[in-house]
């Protein structure tokens, strides 16, 4: 297996400061910090920049970018318009520590989708200074050996019926990179789970994910090729041309994917401090430019590296690679990364989590594509949620129907609490305590409720939900609040400092709850209507890993 430096590590090829980064297992646990820098201090020039240059840029780069630097520092040290470039390689979530730090002026990571890792104000605004601006670019390529590749080939040759291969076929595997570690791992798993999304949805695509995972082999520090017939790497270009050229061709397979090419992009990041700043300002404009300059296409080239465009390959890859025939996906969304985040690493599923069940008597009646009833499947659904958060997560179950504790419509089953072992025993009795009553549905006042009570026990760090499944839309409730009332109370109860993400699932009338979702617009709710008991397991699996959300686009 051809091996690459550890994309943990930081390479400080003019920076003084030494950089600390604590990996544990396969979480990313700890910040990094930065030491000893003294910015004042002039940087030792790079062997190939006229030391007269004092303008120095600070840039934070992928290791699979900084080539592309090392390359262009002699153009880039020349001229009234020079610069020096002190380069830190670092990879994946210790790389997005760094840049909470003062130091970097720059950072190029090895996809956009990390900017939506840091807080959003540690970076200038998109445009300023050419923040945000794609430099170069890398497919993600399928790899495998002849059988697994007819397979791929007989579901379609697409990343959606490779998903469905992994998910289905017991004769095929996959083989990703460590998403924490880099783009190379984190935008392939990312791929796979957004080619589902596209076509059915995140609930899909977030139970497409947990059911990948425990069939994926997670290398890191090694390129993702496959080492058996059944398994697919999905392993980015350049990672493909410095493996061939350490151990030569393996006679593997590439598809490209027919519905989408999955592509890494590096983006020119600039660093909020550093665009307040004058005189860094002039730095980045300089780097800005050059890396615009007529000597970037050899440099990429040479670094195995595509344009911004993505159109035209490596030289050396030129005819070895398959054409990209499919529509780009775009850059994964926050929550896209969260998910996958929370479904390799078990800790990142820490939730503070409000689960509410209708227990009307409609939730008696058999789910469509199941022989359970509809309380059946949600009971299955609130266990898995018990069994996947890790501990520290906090639980409260609640049910409600209409006047089912004295005027009140709901009843809290389990009080908020810290799942423990112990604690997760007693939530499987509670769960199956819950059952149908003789009753309407007191949806509106149970909403407020749930949502002004997660707000009272809110816990920092952490993604605070209240989810509420029912399969009705607020009737045969005497005294229940309006619609509109339960909106102007919703409004009054959200706190800026404690946000709360309330969802409401519903099982059947799809009209009434869109109408619903709408209504909820102006709190930010997540509605969606459910058709099949599956789509209701897939969306208690989405609530595990990472929460729901309301869709930003």
């Amino acid at each position: 297996m051809a091996r690459r430096k550890p994309r943990g590590e930081q390479v400080g090829r003019t920076w003084p400061a030494m950089v600390l980064v604590l990996l544990g297992g396969v979480t990313f646990l700890a910040a990094a910090a930065l030491v000893g820098w003294n910015r004042d201090a002039p940087a030792p020039p790079p062997s190939a920049a006229p030391a007269w240059c004092e303008r120095v840029v600070r840039v934070l780069a992928a290791s699979s970018f900084a080539p592309v630097l090392a390359r262009l520092e002699a153009d880039m040290g020349r001229g009234a318009n020079c610069v020096r470039v002190a380069t830190v390689e670092s990879n994946g979530r210790a790389a997005a520590a760094l840049v909470a730090s003062d130091e970097p002026d720059v950072w190029i990571p090895d996809d956009a989708s990390w900017a939506a890792t840091v807080p959003a104000d540690l970076l200038a605004p998109r445009e300023s200074h050419g923040s945000g601006t794609v430099v170069a670019t890398s497919p993600i390529f399928m790899v495998a050996g002849e059988k697994a590749a007819t397979r791929l080939r007989q579901a379609g040759g697409t990343w959606k019926g490779l998903a469905d291969l992994v998910e289905k076929d017991p004769g095929t595997r996959l083989v990703v990179d460590d998403p924490s570690m880099s783009g190379d791992g984190m935008v392939a798993a990312g791929s796979l789970a957004e080619a589902v999304w596209q076509d059915e949805g995140m609930d899909a695509s977030a139970l497409a994910l947990a059911k990948i995972v425990p069939k994926a082999r997670t290398v890191g520090g090694e390129v993702a090729l496959p080492s058996g017939d059944g398994e697919v790497g999905l392993v980015p270009e350049h990672a493909l041309l410095a493996a061939a050229e350490q151990a030569g061709g393996g006679g593997e397979q590439m598809l490209s994917g027919r519905d989408y090419t999955a592509l890494q992009r590096f983006p020119f990041l600039v660093t909020a401090k550093a665009a307040s700043d004058p005189e860094r300002a002039k730095g980045v404009d300089a780097l800005r430019a050059a890396l615009a300059g007529p000597g970037m296409g050899a440099a990429l080239d040479a670094s195995g590296l595509r344009g911004a465009d993505g159109k035209r390959p490596p030289g050396r890859a030129a005819r070895n690679v398959p054409d990209l025939t499919g529509e780009p996906l775009p850059v994964l969304e926050a929550h896209h990364v969260d998910h996958v985040f929370a479904s390799w690493y078990p800790q990142d599923r820490r939730l503070t989590v409000t689960m509410v069940v209708d227990v009307s008597w409609s939730m008696s009646d058999p789910a469509p594509g199941s022989r359970e009833s509809l309380i059946d499947v949600v009971r299955k659904g609130c266990a898995t949620v018990g069994q996947m958060l890790p501990d520290g997560s906090r639980l409260s179950l609640w049910e409600f129907a209409s006047h089912l504790d004295g005027d009140r419509d709901y009843r809290v089953v389990v009080p908020m609490r810290a799942l423990t072992s112990e604690s997760r025993r007693s939530l499987s009795t509670a769960i199956a305590s819950v059952k149908p009553q003789h009753s309407g549905t007191g949806l509106y006042d149970t909403i407020l409720a749930a949502y002004a009570a997660a707000r009272d026990n809110y816990t920092a760090g952490t993604s605070n939900q209240v989810m509420v499944f029912t399969d009705g839309i607020n009737e045969d409730d005497a005294g229940s609040i309006s619609r509109r009332e339960l909106i102007r109370r919703l409004e009054r109860a959200k706190d800026p400092r404690k946000p709360v993400q309330l969802s409401v699932v519903g099982f059947g009338k799809p009209a009434e709850l869109q109408a619903l979702g709408k209504a909820l617009e102006p709190v930010g709710a997540y509605v969606e209507p459910l058709r099949t008991a599956s789509e209701v397991e897939a969306m208690f699996i989405h609530l595990a890993t990472g929460g729901l959300h309301a869709q930003t686009g």
